[in-house]
């Protein structure tokens, strides 16, 4: 749901649970100048710190590149850093209710409603250069003190894509950064729409996967078809009875059980132009 409006800027907030995205068309700006370099893309992401002015002095120490943009009358100035690929890292200081940037920066509804049960953002991926991963590791390691696990390989349908995860120490912050040096791969033709990195898809959790489907279908959501062989190879991996199963393939949800019991049900939504999607899940007995 739309939850606000800049003051003084052609900027939109959008929300739902603790999600938070901003539309920028402000002519002039940052975000414009990405946009003519890259398409429709994720020009910048906010992360909550302690203090974000002593991050960016961390950030500083070891060779990050702050970045200043026009800061309006009664506006925040929020210290922010560039990511490897140019786009921004604005760093928000934790806030009390009431005392948030969008409180001050934004004229709220208060009556606006987000109807649905999306949570927070689980994670989000990004489409990297083949060449290009290790100093995407080592900026989030050295300059947010982000933690890397170890790399995996992950099946594509035209080929293999390395992905490296990273993650904020307090673990509310998940980064798959994904590498393919196959042409064919979604990861590469990604990178072709964009001229270069950018995001991959945006991961919202949920409490109840079916539900949030059948929110998505009403609205008019287009999500990811899946083919009905996925669900009998589901059929002979675990012993689900044809009830779940049919409800399964009927919502288009994906599954998956770790050794320790954990599930993940998720749905993907199509490609915007040819660049990113969504992503629905709900994680139970603590899958991760």
């Amino acid at each position: 749901a739309k939850l606000g409006q800049h003051r003084s800027k052609a900027v939109s907030l959008l929300g739902q649970g603790d999600i938070k995205i901003v539309l920028n068309a402000e002519p002039y700006s940052f975000a414009h100048s990405f946009f003519e370099a890259h398409g429709p893309s994720l020009c910048a992401t906010a992360l909550r710190v302690d203090d974000g002015h002593q991050s960016l002095e961390r950030a500083r120490a070891f060779k990050g590149q702050p970045y200043r943009g026009l800061v309006g009358p009664n506006e925040r100035e929020i210290p922010s850093v560039r990511a490897p690929d140019g786009s921004l890292i604005y760093l928000v200081d934790n806030a009390s209710p009431g005392d948030s940037i969008y409180d001050s920066d934004f004229v709220v509804d208060t009556q606006a409603v987000a109807k649905g049960g999306l949570q927070r953002i689980d994670h989000m991926a990004m489409a990297l250069p083949a060449d290009s991963l290790d100093s995407w590791v080592l900026f989030y390691k050295s300059i947010l003190d982000f933690e890397a696990d170890d790399e995996v390989v992950l099946p594509d349908p035209y080929g293999l894509v390395k992905s490296r995860a990273l993650r904020s120490r307090c673990s509310t912050v998940r980064l798959p950064l994904n590498i393919s040096e196959n042409r064919n791969t979604a990861i590469s033709h990604a990178l072709s729409s964009y001229r270069g990195s950018g995001v991959h898809h945006i991961a919202f959790s949920c409490e109840d996967i079916f539900a949030e489907v059948s929110r998505a279908k009403e609205a008019g959501v287009p999500l990811l078809d899946i083919p009905l062989n996925y669900y009998d190879d589901l059929a002979a991996r675990f012993d689900f009875d044809e009830e779940f199963l049919s409800e399964l393939a009927y919502y288009n949800v994906l599954y998956d059980r770790d050794a320790q019991g954990g599930e993940l049900f998720h749905v993907y939504t199509d490609a915007f132009d040819g660049r990113f999607f969504f992503e629905i899940l709900q994680r139970k007995n603590g899958y991760v």
